[in-house]
């Protein structure tokens, strides 16, 4: 899955290229004839998981009988943001973790999803004009995966599990990452602060690699452990074991639909929140794999998932 390998590169490169396709559109907004529905411009980023979700929201605003035009894979975050923003787009779905740190700039780490949530919203609100509806259950955040049968015979399964192990001297470990993970204080280079095994870290290998790469290398035992995305379907595939992070080292990514204020009613608001709350980590991995594993088209995964759970 390109996606969430892409997903933190996305917001530094694509928006300047995308900004251009995301104009032309300003009437996107305006009612239909004087009836019930709206004409609405969709936009999403350029990878599985958002193509999936913007489906969601997609399908759900035409059964509520409004009209939607698709600007799916419109870019990263900059491009679909300042769609939004500016009336172009009526929504896409955005990650809390994103927005705090790549759109408002903020560099504090709050560790509590919902008052991360809640400041996000807040701030979009008054600075933006944009709504954040409902958040998704699932947090596609950074996440160390283990090799199964390594995690059983050195039972560990969470992060402080394995802070444990290393300082009792277990060292012999080795940890597969990109070198932008090993720098960065919300990764690996943060990480034994966090967890008090900083001294003991630094005999552990670590193994360079492609964030992509690592989930099969770990599988395979080329290295015990390995960074890798929450919602990838690659865990599922190779059924990798994910430590818990029960101090919140890593940033929080909950998903959810931002939509422009201009646009929004009560009646939008519920269509688009209804499936939300259905939207769990193992849900949505299962979800990515049926299109980067299995090739469906997510059109069709998503329609699959509405109807299951009954919102078709």
């Amino acid at each position: 899955m390109t996606g969430n390998i892409n997903r933190r590169s996305l917001l530094k490169g694509a928006g300047a290229a995308a900004a251009g396709t995301a104009t032309g559109t300003a009437g996107c907004l305006s009612l239909v004839g004087g009836g019930s529905g709206k004409s609405l411009t969709v936009s999403s980023k350029n990878f599985t998981e958002q193509f999936i979700l913007s489906q969601i929201s997609i399908q759900m605003l035409q059964s509520a009988g409004h009209e939607v035009e698709s600007k799916t894979g419109l870019g990263g975050s900059p491009a679909n943001f300042k769609a939004v923003k500016n009336g172009d787009s009526a929504m896409y779905w955005e990650y809390t973790g994103t927005a705090w740190s790549s759109i408002l700039g903020k560099d504090k780490v709050i560790s509590d999803p919902k008052k991360l949530y809640d400041k996000v919203d807040s701030a979009y609100n008054e600075q933006y004009s944009i709504d954040w509806l409902q958040k998704a259950p699932f947090n596609n955040t950074y996440v160390i995966m283990a090799n199964p049968s390594w995690a059983k015979e050195n039972g560990i399964k969470n992060l402080n599990d394995l802070a444990k192990h290393a300082k009792s001297g277990n060292t012999d470990f080795s940890v597969a990452m990109n070198p932008e993970i090993k720098r960065r204080e919300d990764g690996w280079g943060g990480l034994p602060d966090t967890y008090g095994f900083a001294k003991e870290a630094k005999k552990v290998e670590t193994v360079s690699m492609k964030l992509g790469l690592a989930y099969k290398a770990v599988k395979n035992g080329e290295a015990d452990l390995g960074f890798g995305f929450n919602t990838n379907p690659k865990i599922k595939k190779f059924g990798l074991e994910v430590l818990e992070d029960p101090k919140n080292h890593f940033i929080i990514y909950n998903p959810a639909p931002n939509v422009n204020k201009d646009v929004l009613d009560d009646s939008m608001k519920k269509t688009l929140n209804e499936p939300t709350s259905k939207l769990t980590t193992e849900k949505m991995r299962s979800l990515n794999a049926k299109v980067s594993i299995d090739g469906k088209d997510p059109k069709q995964v998503a329609k699959t998932f509405l109807k299951d759970n009954g919102f078709l």
